[in-house]
């Protein structure tokens, strides 16, 4: 299974390239580097639908460092600078570090594909693939995230109403999965020094 999901991820327009990008600056090593990313490098159709965010190490909390354009489009809201935990709260907060762990255990970026809904014959769907970032190779404390967005009908409702604690987010249809790594390396440890807590509400697509 983890091998078709990689398969799926390199043929999405904004996921493969994504990723893509993100093995080239592995280089040698398990995990890239921030500083390996490059926005000169990267498309500028691709550009849009990135965003980092970053561990705080003294607190464990998870904030924004940077959101591209498109994404901030999609939100209706910029959330630079803001924290998780002040979006997010109770089982969508439990949700979203269950998979941001998932990447930190599996040192492997994790697909993650989130189902909304609303009262109207009008869907939303997030795919968004976590890429680790560690500066000594190891410990990861930054993330790359690229994210495509299908908005089938007439989402203009969507407009900074989806996200957050909003209450159409679709547990049922939504799950998340480890991409399988095409090469192999020696992982030791989670590279996290600070344990989330346990996995909610994440359905894990096996390698």
């Amino acid at each position: 299974m983890g091998a078709q999901l990689y398969g799926e991820i390199r043929r999405d327009p904004v996921l493969g390239p994504a990723l893509a990008y993100w093995e080239r600056k592995c280089g040698s090593r398990l995990i890239p580097a921030r500083r390996d990313i490059d926005a000169t490098e990267i498309p500028p159709s691709l550009l849009p639908y990135l965003q980092i965010t970053e561990r705080v190490e003294s607190t464990g909390r998870i904030r924004y460092r940077l959101v591209g354009t498109g994404i901030v489009e999609a939100y209706g809201a910029d959330l630079t600078g803001k924290y998780m935990d002040e979006i997010y709260s109770g089982q969508r907060l439990r949700y979203a570090e269950a998979n941001y762990r998932a990447v930190c255990e599996s040192k492997s970026p994790v697909l993650v594909v989130n189902r909304y809904h609303s009262s109207r014959p009008v869907s939303l769907v997030c795919h968004r693939l976590l890429m680790p970032l560690a500066e000594d190779g190891t410990t990861i404390r930054q993330f790359l995230t690229a994210m495509r967005f299908e908005f089938p009908g007439d989402a203009i409702e969507w407009r900074g109403a989806w996200f957050g604690n909003s209450g159409n987010f679709d547990y049922a249809h939504s799950y998340s999965g480890v991409v399988k790594r095409q090469r192999s390396f020696h992982a030791a440890g989670s590279g996290f020094d600070q344990p989330y807590p346990p996995f909610i509400g994440a359905q894990s697509v096996k390698n």
